[in-house]
């Protein structure tokens, strides 16, 4: 339509007039507000009118909707959340054909339209039952109480009855009977695990009564070998009267009486309704005080239970625990204490250790030495301080002063800065400092920039009097763009001045608060804190001045919130070279500082070989039971065990010949923000009772030895438990599993707010309406198709989601390393060093090649790992490109474990059509690999506003990509500032659609991780619901008020607007609207007919809807000017790890290596 020429102002009412002018006006008055919405009862006239006026004013209008329903934003240029223009799709014309071709053949049928439409109240089925598969849904298999026929390994009965619960069994026996509810609390150790069953058992015998008995583990491995080690005491082959049941792996027969599973297996078999506990007589509920979210979600389902089923007994046993938040619970059941068998075990803490060790490195020793001298150099700080600058108006460096540097990160090898320098550069750098500080001034800055940019001084030099630094000197002058220069350049957030400060510390006593808002969003983001904050200090304790001025001079050198693996060395030295002979336990918060320690060890092994020999053994809750069992095997004469182990050596395993214990003090814990959505693994100070639980593993044999890594004073402010789960972790998984267990039309957040710690409604409420946005349950909170194959696997949904997708679009491979990677932890290490910082990002960048996707750098970082691994290189290739093996062998092992489920689930078949290779049959399609991110991902969208160079998502206006991203470049010359570099790093993206994994906001910064740059078409495909309304195509409005509208800025791109929700909206032509909504109901339709019938064969329509979206995708891909590496789809090798589920078994004593 041509453009109209210049309009009268409407003619609207004085009283509309007067109203909306006070409106702007109060609009424009108010600094905080960014927009204000018109309702839509105003007609078109009055909506003319508002656009005028808001132009006059500077403002910028909009109109949504159509109709009646047609409303109007006025919003600030700055701040809104509105982006100006609808987004634009403009499809290729052999696109538009392939379509064309897909409708004329197969056009959509009544059927696959009907099932499209979203469902109404009217419509609604009441508690349908989802039909499952038993065996994919890790259930119990079924089994009849019978009469126990028992005999007895005569061997093992003496150290059974050494056992400190073998004395309480009479005690025990007469309880049980009368309460349908009994705790039994006692030591790690006493035996509770492995005889409360027999005891059970032995009493029905003794009676002649029936009994099937259950009890529950939080761990595979501890079901495993519990289960094992009770078939042995009782002479039997497992899998008779003693089995077990984990996920894709059981050893039960009809006539197991005792089966250990673990609390995943008991709750899917209690989804199975009422039926299942009809056959059970005793539930026992094991490790209960780790307080996992399976758990505490069995209590819910077990108390209702306990109503309906009056016969059915209840045991709940904990080594430590608050056992009157369970008597509350249960209304007051039974509680009988077990007494522990343990020797003394001496406690030693870090005090104490670094003077056993002698341990002093040589930064200990500088510091030590530069607290003699502190008080001087405070004085010099103190008028330095006392000085506050003004706020600097010019942060960006003048040509005028420019030196000449080189181009950050831009060197192909990390160049180490030096540490040591002459006296001249020291001069210089010490006087740049001071000038900078106390002159300002962007000479100066520049200066200090050359010289650790161009002479090669370390970012974090420190100002040889007071301990200044760079960084802290910018913070505090309000210099926002050479503080985010110095961060991007690895700057350390912990080196505190000679007055106790941090770069934080500077900015914030010095009020300039963007640079403190700055400096905290790059602590979240890099999941840094600042070291060793000051834990308050308890009167009661006592400490030294000596042991006072040890730890400081330690804390100043070391972050304790890291594993300090040199001085763990150090004591697992001394221990084995000095100290009597005895197993060392060690307990570290995860794989991958397990396998640190074990190289570190293994590195110094003529140090280590010098008095004793040694063994070195690994547990952690997935590796396999074979490698288990070797731990509890004696060493041979003259040689010592050592044994580096996660928190499943606290309370799930005992080993009896430990005597020594060190504690890190640290476990991997993920935590939740249910305001930002982010969920992060990272390692936290343990509790006060965890820390006792590791100190009794010392004294099983003898008298022994716990060495704590962490001060007293540490100890005295550790939390007296850890949190519960429930309260820490994103509840999706949970609010699915409720929909089987809660009774009909129980609403979720109901049915958890009976659980022991209820989740916040705000946590709950988050979660339930996420799985609504990706499907997983319809308005009325009842499971969907989808939502039901997401309770089988063991990854959150929306990462379930993902796979789902990739199993019918034919990518399965890339997506399956993709998810487990996301669902454990990203496989790039941080390095320390900042030259080994650019250079770690650098690396980063090259695996990403140039395909504008964080996502690609992790996938072909993997493939490119297992080559490595294949050819012997993998250790050179971990240091080069910094990435942890470890982690690499997780998701190993992790998607090991999805394919079996997936193979379970019936959606990957063992030969034929729906074989692995046909499902990586698009795999080396990236455009294709990106559909499933896409439906995966969703909500998780990033428009590009190419007007004002940013990125904005629905809630946030101003997002910057994440440092540690691909898709973010560094300044390119000293005179470019950080937000030049965004704008240009933007407005050179080739597409305007981003998707990302987590965002998380500091201040006015937020931040997105791990981000990949997808097409419209993509977005227009597979985002959004999948029942979309009737009116999600409609003609954009021509009426005149348009013309003031920001629209008709747009010159006509398109008359028709596609809206997918409330802000996924595309303008296009017509034809293409209705080409692509056909496509993508086509394709909605197979996926839920594959949802339906996963192990069904793909028909000739299926196939050639899947061949139509392939082709449709990729040309809009190249239309874009996107392209790709070859090799993505390559399938992974074969490879031995010391990670595998349980279910992939191998060989005893195997070396890591390749079949």
């Amino acid at each position: 339509m041509p453009r109209r020429k210049q309009q009268k102002k409407p003619a609207i009412g004085e009283d509309t007039r007067i109203a909306v002018n006070l409106t702007i006006r109060k609009l424009l008055a108010a600094p905080e507000q960014k927009e204000l919405e018109f309702p839509s009862s105003y007609t078109a006239e009055e909506r003319a009118y508002i656009h005028d006026l808001a132009r006059e004013h500077g403002l910028k209008s909009k109109s949504r909707g159509k109709g009646t329903n047609r409303f109007l934003t006025v919003y600030k240029r700055e701040g809104s959340t509105i982006v100006q223009a609808d987004a634009i799709i403009k499809l290729q014309k052999s696109s538009r054909q392939g379509i064309y071709n897909l409708i004329q053949k197969f056009p959509l049928s009544n059927k696959e339209r009907q099932d499209l439409l979203p469902p109404t109240e009217r419509e609604r089925i009441i508690n349908t039952e989802v039909n499952t598969n038993t065996k994919a849904m890790g259930r119990l298999n079924g089994g009849i109480p019978q009469v126990p026929q028992l005999k007895t390994n005569m061997d093992v009965l003496p150290f059974r009855e050494c056992l400190p619960v073998y004395n309480m069994r009479e005690e025990i026996m007469q309880v049980l009977p009368s309460s349908q509810v009994i705790i039994i609390a006692g030591e790690t150790g006493s035996g509770k695990t492995t005889q409360v069953p027999q005891f059970i058992l032995d009493y029905c015998q003794q009676r002649n009564q029936t009994c099937r008995i259950i009890c529950t583990q939080p761990r595979r491995l501890s079901a495993v070998s519990v289960a094992e080690r009770v078939a042995f005491e009782r002479d039997e082959k497992i899998g008779q009267t003693f089995g077990y049941q984990i996920r894709l792996e059981s050893r039960v027969s009809p006539k197991t009486l005792l089966t250990y599973c673990t609390n995943g297996v008991l709750l899917r078999t209690l989804m199975g309704g009422d039926s299942a506990l009809a056959t059970i007589t005793h539930i026992i509920v094991d490790e209960i005080h780790e307080r996992d979210r399976f758990c505490d979600f069995l209590l819910i389902a077990l108390k209702d239970a306990l109503v309906k089923f009056r016969s059915l007994k209840v045991v709940l046993m904990s080594a430590t625990m608050d056992t009157s938040i369970f008597l509350k619970y249960f209304n007051h059941c039974s509680v009988i204490n077990v007494p522990g068998r343990l020797y003394d075990v001496e406690v030693l803490y870090l005090e104490d250790i670094l003077k056993v060790t002698n341990y002093m490195t040589k930064d200990m020793s500088a510091k030590k030495e530069k607290m003699v001298n502190k008080k001087d150099q405070k004085k010099v700080l103190e008028s330095w301080t006392q000085y506050k600058p003004v706020n600097s108006t010019i942060n960006y460096i003048s040509e005028r002063n420019l030196i000449p540097a080189p181009i950050l990160g831009q060197q192909n090898q990390p160049v180490p800065e030096r540490v040591e320098l002459e006296p001249r550069l020291v001069d210089k750098m010490d006087r740049s400092i001071s000038e900078a500080w106390l002159c300002g001034g962007e000479d100066n800055f520049t200066q200090l920039l050359y010289f650790i940019q161009s002479e090669n001084v370390s970012v974090d030099y420190q100002h040889s009097k007071t301990s200044v630094t760079p960084l802290m000197v910018a913070a505090g002058r309000g210099c926002i763009d050479t503080t985010e220069r110095l961060l991007n350049l690895g700057a350390n957030l912990n080196i505190r001045s000679v007055n106790e400060w941090t770069a934080l510390d500077w900015a914030r006593k010095m009020n300039q608060v963007e640079c403190a808002e700055l400096i905290e969003a790059y602590m979240k983001t890099y999941d840094c804190e600042t070291a060793y904050e000051d834990v308050p200090l308890d009167k009661n304790i006592p400490i030294s001045e000596e042991d006072k001025m040890l730890l400081d001079v330690y804390h100043h050198t070391f972050n304790d919130e890291n594993v300090d693996y040199d001085l763990m060395f150090s004591l697992i030295l001394h221990i084995h070279t000095k100290m009597p002979y005895g197993s060392i336990l060690v307990f570290l918060p995860g794989y991958d500082d397990i396998v640190t320690m074990r190289e570190r060890i293994n590195a110094e092994e003529k140090r280590m070989s010098e008095r004793f020999r040694y063994n070195l053994f690994v547990l952690h809750s997935n590796m396999q039971t074979c490698d288990q069992k070797r731990v509890f095997r004696p060493s041979p004469q003259g040689t010592r065990k050592i044994i580096l182990s996660t928190n499943i050596a606290e309370t799930s395993i005992t080993i009896d010949d430990v005597v020594y214990v060190i504690d890190s003090g640290k476990v991997k814990e993920k935590s939740f923000d249910a305001m930002s959505g982010v969920c992060t693994l990272r390692s936290n100070w343990i509790s006060q009772a965890c820390a006792k639980q590791r100190k009794g593993r010392a004294g099983r044999c003898q008298n022994g030895i716990c060495f704590r890594l962490f001060s007293s004073v540490r100890f005295n402010s550790m939390q007296p438990y850890q949190t519960p789960e429930i309260l820490r972790l994103p509840l999706q998984e949970l609010c699915l599993y409720t929909k089987h267990l809660a009774p009909g039309n129980t609403p979720i957040a109901e049915f958890l707010d009976r659980a022991l710690e209820p989740p916040s409604n705000a946590v709950t409420r988050n979660a339930v309406q996420l799985l609504k946005t990706i499907d997983a349950l319809d308005p009325w909170e009842d499971l969907t198709e989808l939502g039901s194959h997401l309770l089988d696997l063991p990854v959150e949904p929306r990462l379930g989601k993902m796979l789902l997708y990739a199993v019918v679009l034919k990518c399965l491979d890339p997506i399956l390393t993709i998810v487990c990677s996301l669902a454990y932890k990203d496989p790039f290490l941080l390095p320390s060093q900042p030259s080994q910082k650019r250079a770690a990002t650098l690396s980063r960048k090259d695996f990403s090649a140039g395909t504008y996707s964080d996502h690609m750098a992790v996938l072909r970082a993997f493939q490119s790992w297992q080559t490595a691994r294949a050819n012997g290189r993998e250790r050179l290739f971990c240091e080069k490109n910094f990435i942890s093996a470890a982690t690499m062998e997780m998701v190993v092992g992790m998607r090991t474990q999805l394919l079996g489920q997936l193979r379970a689930s019936g959606f990957v078949r063992a030969r034929g059509s729906g074989d692995i290779r046909d499902l990586n049959s698009n795999s080396e399609n990236w455009a294709v690999v990106k559909a499933a991110l896409t439906a995966g991902l969703y909500p998780n969208l990033i428009r590009v506003d190419r007007e004002h160079s940013q990125l904005r998502t629905q809630k946030e206006v101003k997002v910057v990509f994440h440092p540690s991203s691909t898709l973010r470049d560094n300044p390119k010359s000293p005179r470019t500032t950080s937000a030049q570099t965004h704008s240009a790093n933007v407005n050179a993206l080739p597409c305007d659609w981003l998707l990302y994994e987590e965002m998380s906001r500091s201040g006015r910064f937020c931040h997105v991780k791990t981000v990949t740059l997808v097409n419209p078409i993509t977005v227009a495909l597979f985002s959004g619901p999948a029942r979309l309304p009737m009116d999600v195509i409609y003609e954009a409005e021509t009426i005149p008020e348009s013309e003031s509208d920001s629209e008709a800025d747009e010159a006509q791109e398109g008359t028709t607007i596609l809206k997918l929700d409330d802000w996924v909206v595309f303008k296009l032509d017509p034809e293409a609207a209705q080409l692509i909504l056909h496509l993508r109901q086509k394709w909605n339709a197979l996926f839920l007919r594959r949802m339906k019938t996963p192990s069904k064969p793909m028909s000739q329509l299926d196939e050639q809807v899947v061949r139509t979206l392939v082709s449709v995708i990729t040309n809009e891909e190249q239309a874009c000017g996107l392209h790709q590496p070859s090799g993505i789809g390559q399938r992974p090798r074969p490879l031995i790890v010391d990670y595998y589920p349980a279910s992939a078994r191998r060989p005893d004593d195997y070396e890591e290596r390749n079949f």
